[in-house]
């Protein structure tokens, strides 16, 4: 069970730590060696011959910044408070009030601005019935809708044409082209 694993791996008295220090530990010991750090930082800058300095991962950094008491990191749900008091003086007033700015993997505009010949294979009604994944129908309406980009297009409808395009890539490069054992 991966609950029960996970629950094995925790520090002794993990249950009794404040929430923000759980999700923060919990942050720091699954999702950033493995998925942040990997995927999004520094495999990504090696292999591009980049080196990449992450400062708030200095030793020195963490180990003050998991001293600080949880009322101290996060002051009436407002991100990066420390940063902002500490180095406010040094920035633009508009930068420093601003709302975090969450990193967004590219989304469905951008097979659209022209759009690569695979998209239109993919998420052709042609090439949606062939997989029978999803209904030919609602993927066209959400395709043309992505194409005409005359609206703002909401997070739901980017993510379900990004997830949409994979599954059909992967269904081709792994199941259909896939030799028969």
């Amino acid at each position: 069970d991966a609950l029960e694993d996970l629950r094995g791996r925790l520090p002794e008295r993990f249950a009794l730590w404040h929430p923000l220090s759980q999700a923060q530990y919990l942050e720091t010991a699954l999702l950033l060696p493995h998925y942040i750090l990997s995927a999004q930082g520094d495999r990504v800058a090696m292999a591009h011959a980049v080196e990449g300095r992450f400062p708030f991962l200095d030793h020195r950094v963490v180990e003050f910044a998991s001293r600080l008491p949880p009322r101290k990191k996060l002051r009436s749900l407002a991100e990066k408070a420390i940063l902002r008091r500490s180095l406010g003086r040094f920035l633009p007033e508009r930068v420093v009030k601003r709302a975090k700015q969450p990193y967004r993997a590219p989304d469905s505009q951008c097979f659209f601005r022209p759009s690569p010949a695979y998209v239109e294979e993919l998420l052709g009604p042609e090439g949606v019935a062939q997989t029978g994944w999803f209904e030919v129908q609602a993927v066209s309406r959400l395709v043309r809708k992505c194409r005409l980009g005359n609206t703002p297009l909401g997070f739901r409808d980017n993510m379900a044409l990004v997830g949409m395009l994979s599954v059909q890539l992967l269904e081709r490069l792994f199941c259909r082209n896939a030799p028969n054992p």
